[in-house]
């Protein structure tokens, strides 16, 4: 499986890593819309929500925010390595 930032020609490209990556009290249903636009308008969209399903705890993947992807690993059993904290 290929890493996202190596795709030809990524919608999200240009955007910025903030743009999927909001602060909490930031996050809003407009701002969670507008980013999953971008991603639905991706030619990279499947692979990269496979991507963020396997190994991202955080942030919009594929346009599929955190909750979902959580929700979605439950399904298929998928269990993610523990964080490490840094103290």
């Amino acid at each position: 499986m290929r890493v996202p930032w190596t795709y030809e020609n990524p919608s999200c490209a240009g955007v910025g890593s903030d743009f999927f990556y909001p602060e909490m009290d930031d996050v809003d249903m407009v701002h969670t819309k507008a980013t999953i636009s971008i991603c639905n308008a991706c030619p990279h969209l499947a692979e990269c929500a496979e991507w963020g399903i396997q190994r991202e705890r955080y942030g919009i993947w594929g346009g599929i925010s955190a909750s979902k992807r959580k929700r979605i690993r439950q399904l298929r059993g998928i269990t993610l390595p523990r964080e490490e904290h840094i103290a």
